[in-house]
């Protein structure tokens, strides 16, 4: 056979892909870790903002929801090293899930008001709007009949 100098570079690679195999193998015995972003709908109802988030497969009591006046910041995780007797895997991809976002909003809210509340994997939450401030001298505008 002639000398094929690519032969050893296909070699090589072979053995680097086999050895990252063999690690990330070791490694997934729980499931790979999955970091997402939640998709939501921001919408604006006149005097409050609501967000619908999907967060599917996550439990109530692992959500964690903070709320400023100008952003809304959504955690989620679900772990898969939850202890489950009698099962033989022998292969686990779904392993631990965790959700994070951060949401800009567009107007001033009353953090104190918030609401949120989780059903079948939907987050809703509720965001009153901050009243406009007034400016001293401005005055109100007074609709003529």
């Amino acid at each position: 056979m002639p000398y094929d100098p690519f032969d050893e570079i296909r070699r090589l690679h072979e053995y680097i892909d086999k050895m990252f195999s063999d690690i990330f193998a070791r490694g997934r015995a729980a499931g790979p870790v999955v970091t997402r972003a939640p998709l939501i709908d921001l919408v604006d109802e006149g005097d409050k903002f609501r967000i619908v988030a999907d967060i599917p497969g996550i439990d109530k009591e692992d959500l964690d929801v903070r709320v400023t006046e100008d952003t809304v910041i959504i955690r989620a995780e679900s772990r898969a090293d939850r202890e489950e007797r009698g099962r033989n895997y022998y292969l686990r991809e779904r392993g631990s899930t965790s959700y994070y976002r951060v949401i800009t909003l567009p107007e001033p809210v009353v953090p104190e008001k918030a609401e949120a509340s989780y059903k079948n994997g939907i987050l809703e939450i509720v965001l009153p709007k901050r009243a406009p401030e007034r400016k001293e001298g401005e005055g109100f505008r007074v609709k003529i009949k």
